[in-house]
């Protein structure tokens, strides 16, 4: 007998090709993923499409112009007009929903707006208010320490003045 293994041996030293693995058509959605990035991945220099996210889905679809299943004048209703009336009518209710939903959150913005609108006027207001009255804080002290100094020269001066008519009454005193 040969020492010769088995050519479906897991012998890493066997000559024997690798049987490939029974194709898998089921996959779970973990294996899917990872098939598709796998294959994303093998061709890296090819350019990838993401398509946008819609931003809303238009659901407002308008009633029908045109009546379909016409009854004729001599027949009557059959068993199934009914469950067609009821899926018109809740399409119907449906489209009238969504309309007074939008109108809502219309308004809700434009109150929303609105308030946000007045708010920052208040503040500006306020802004403006308390800005005035520092300008005239600052001004009120650049006055009163202008003042000030021309009080103080004003005051140096006359005091000089005052010496010197005392000190010439003096002077004329003792001399008379």
């Amino acid at each position: 007998m040969t020492d010769r293994k088995h050519p479906r041996t897991d012998d890493p030293e066997s000559d024997a090709h690798p049987i490939p693995e029974p194709k898998k058509h089921h996959f779970e959605p973990i294996e899917l993923q990872k098939k598709q990035l796998d294959k994303l991945l093998g061709r890296i220099d090819k350019p990838v499409h993401i398509p946008e996210r819609p931003t809303q889905k238009k659901t407002n679809k308008e009633p029908k112009d045109y009546v379909k299943n016409v009854q004729g004048s001599s027949a009557g209703a059959g068993s199934g007009e009914f469950h067609v009336y009821r899926a018109g009518r809740r399409r119907e209710y449906a489209r009238l929903k969504n309309m007074e939903l939008e109108s809502k959150e219309a308004r809700e913005q434009r109150e929303y707006e609105e308030k946000m609108e007045a708010k920052r006027a208040a503040d500006e207001e306020k802004t403006e208010k308390n800005r005035s009255k520092r300008q005239r804080r600052k001004q009120r002290a650049s006055n009163n320490k202008g003042n000030a100094m021309k009080e103080k020269q004003h005051n140096d001066g006359s005091d000089e003045d005052q010496d010197r008519k005392s000190d010439q009454d003096r002077d004329g005193s003792d001399q008379e």
